[in-house]
């Protein structure tokens, strides 16, 4: 199965966790060759912006309100009132205001700037939508993309589903082996954590560094009852930071924008 990484441009939109209008992701595939330039190269951009189906609602209030997406307000507040600092007051009036920050387009396109397809909100100006449809370049609907958040006794899930009536492809994050094992090992791992903290509460900071850990985040991509590993179709691998996908399962595109909708969510949102 051949494997890429998601991977950012700068780091605009990373101070506070908010995304910037324009700001890119590119998608790089794990075995390049002699060829630099990535397959697909991923654009974030208003729901607003006049290229996008939404672009009619380009001078509505909400639009008005959206401070840092395009240059202007937002360099005026980074510059702030008092010698271009930027007092705690105003940052955490930026962090609350751009909370409600609609959820972005993805576009993604090729090495030659033709556009691949279109990852499109289908709850424009809800910063956490669940459901994506995801078009072609001649805005032909490749598929759907929904996210479930995770409940009780329930994994948070991603699914494509297919407009020709193939199986859906279900990824789970973490697996039931990860939650198994996390279940049984998070005494001891609490045990550590509190451990942690006590050495640098007692070394007054001397000693600052703890334990990372969290719940399992691996996720693949399936449809049910598919076999194991052959019946991967995407695969998410926390460790390496990055997907593998199988392009009998799969189209690319599809791949990709999937892979770039996870990525966001864990850049801004998680």
């Amino acid at each position: 199965m051949p494997g890429f990484t998601v991977d950012i441009t700068g780091t605009t939109g990373m101070r506070t966790g908010e995304w910037a209008d324009g700001e890119q992701f590119l998608i790089l595939p794990d075995d390049r060759g002699s060829d630099d330039r990535p397959p697909a190269r991923v654009r974030l951009v208003s729901p607003d912006d006049p290229g996008t189906p939404f672009g009619s609602f380009a001078g509505s209030p909400r639009r008005a309100a959206q401070v840092g997406l395009r240059t202007g307000e937002g360099d005026t507040a980074d510059a702030g009132a008092h010698g271009g600092g930027v007092t705690v007051a105003e940052v955490e009036e930026r962090t609350a205001r751009r909370a409600g920050m609609p959820h972005p387009v993805l576009l993604l396109d090729g090495p030659d700037g033709e556009r691949l397809c279109s990852v499109l909100p289908e709850e424009p100006g809800v910063p956490e939508p669940l459901r994506f449809r995801v078009e072609d370049g001649g805005g032909g609907e490749l598929c759907r993309i929904v996210r479930r958040p995770s409940r009780i006794g329930r994994r948070a899930y991603w699914r494509i589903v297919f407009p020709d009536g193939r199986p859906a492809l279900t990824g789970h994050r973490g697996t039931w082996i990860g939650w198994v094992g996390f279940a049984l090992t998070f005494p001891v791992w609490l045990l550590f954590f509190a451990g942690s903290l006590l050495v640098a509460a007692v070394t007054m900071g001397g000693v600052s560094e703890m334990l990372v850990w969290g719940a399992p985040k691996r996720t693949t991509w399936r449809s049910r009852w598919a076999p194991p590993l052959v019946g991967n179709a995407l695969d998410f691998r926390y460790l390496r930071c990055g997907y593998r996908w199988n392009p009998k399962l799969v189209d690319p595109r599809i791949a990709w924008a999937q892979a770039s909708l996870h990525h966001f969510r864990k850049m801004h949102k998680d």
